[in-house]
């Protein structure tokens, strides 16, 4: 069985919920590790794909249905929750948000157009590997150092995006029931269509949806982890607060 892991970061006493996070194309649990100093009075369960990190020698997923199945099969999701996702991981924390019962107090979809998404009409999945890391370099930024320096650690990076990338692209949206949770929609400032993808997300919930505009890019999740942290985790305490209030009603 493909393993799907999930990094967790001891849970303060003050905690009162956990945030299951997703990471985006190409990238690994241990990016929200650090997360943990930041987000006071949440508990932070990381959520990783095979063929990353510890993963890597397992086979990734290249196809949405798949990722999402296993995950519900394989991660436990302990009420009360709340689910967090940037970029891909945003399209797979919607996904699974649709699936899971009960529903999270809140979704978080971070850098991430709302469905249905425009197909390339060059997918980058199809890439040979040296254009693969040109498009990524050009779009994102340069990998790490260390792993443009190693041929073995590039190459096994290359197929992680490359898998990713083929998840993202051939993801097909199958209209069904609108979620019922809250949905926060955070984007860079400087991130191109980030406003516009706001919007859009309503479509996808009955219930409220709030808009966050972060200082950076399309991986404003790194420029001001306090603030963001901040913003996750007074968000989900009130979401909570609202929760309980609605049951002893």
């Amino acid at each position: 069985m493909t393993k799907i892991r999930v990094i967790e970061r001891p849970a303060p006493a003050t905690a009162v919920t956990t945030l299951y996070c997703f990471p985006h194309a190409g990238g690994a649990a241990g990016e929200y590790a650090r997360w943990a100093a930041h987000t006071p009075g949440l508990g932070l369960s990381a959520v990783q794909p095979p063929g990353r990190a510890h993963n890597l020698g397992e086979r990734a997923f290249t196809e949405m249905p798949e990722l999402v199945r296993e995950i519900l099969a394989q991660v436990r999701f302990t009420p009360p929750f709340a689910l967090f996702g940037h970029s891909l991981g945003a399209l797979v924390a919607f996904e699974v948000a649709r699936a899971l019962e009960p529903k999270p107090l809140r979704l978080f979809v971070s850098s991430c157009p709302p469905p249905p998404l425009h197909r390339p009409a060059q997918p980058l999945h199809a890439l040979d590997d040296p254009g693969l890391h040109a498009e990524i370099e050009r779009r994102w930024g340069p990998l790490p150092a260390a792993t443009r320096s190693d041929k073995d650690l590039l190459s096994a990076a290359l197929a992680c995006y490359r898998a990713d990338l083929q998840v993202l692209e051939t993801y097909e949206y199958v209209p069904g029931p609108r979620l019922r949770c809250p949905v926060t929609v955070i984007a860079g400032a400087q991130e191109p269509n980030g406003r516009a993808w706001m919007t859009g997300w309503q479509e996808h919930t009955d219930a409220a949806v709030e808009s966050c505009e972060r200082p950076g890019g399309h991986f404003h999740t790194r420029e001001d982890l306090d603030g963001l942290g901040r913003l996750l985790s007074d968000t989900v305490r009130t979401d909570l607060i609202r929760a309980e209030r609605a049951v002893t009603r």
